[in-house]
């Protein structure tokens, strides 16, 4: 993950996660995903979101179920460019937690809206 966003800011609290991460135009992935007009895959963005959840909860997560997951904008890649991860758990037991994201840019506009259910033992 470091390689395609730099984690600026990690922040933990009893209701959730908020993450603070900037762009690297300049990964390979962005030369692949669209050659002239580079955007973020979705495929990433979820990828992210479970990178994250497991630096805060110190233990590997495999995603389960991803639900009303909405692509409403792209995040392009731009030089400086912030993009914010807010998560609100929603429930957690010793065998999962589920939680909502946000993703926004720096503009700030709604990128990305999902809700997402980790689980701690690899299906």
């Amino acid at each position: 993950m470091d390689s395609l966003f730099l984690t600026k800011e990690l922040i933990t609290t009893d209701e959730g996660v908020h993450a603070v991460l900037q762009t690297n135009p300049s990964h390979l992935i962005y030369q692949a995903h669209f050659p002239g007009n580079p955007i973020t895959p979705g495929v990433c963005i979820l990828q992210i979101a479970g990178e994250l959840l497991e630096r805060v909860q110190n233990r590997q997560v495999w995603l389960k179920t991803a639900k009303n997951l909405k692509f409403l904008s792209s995040i392009v890649p731009e030089e400086g460019k912030l993009v914010k991860y807010d998560f609100s758990y929603l429930a957690q037991t010793p065998e999962e937690c589920k939680v909502q994201v946000v993703v926004t840019d720096d503009k700030p506009v709604v990128c990305t809206k999902m809700t997402l259910v980790f689980s701690y033992e690899r299906l």
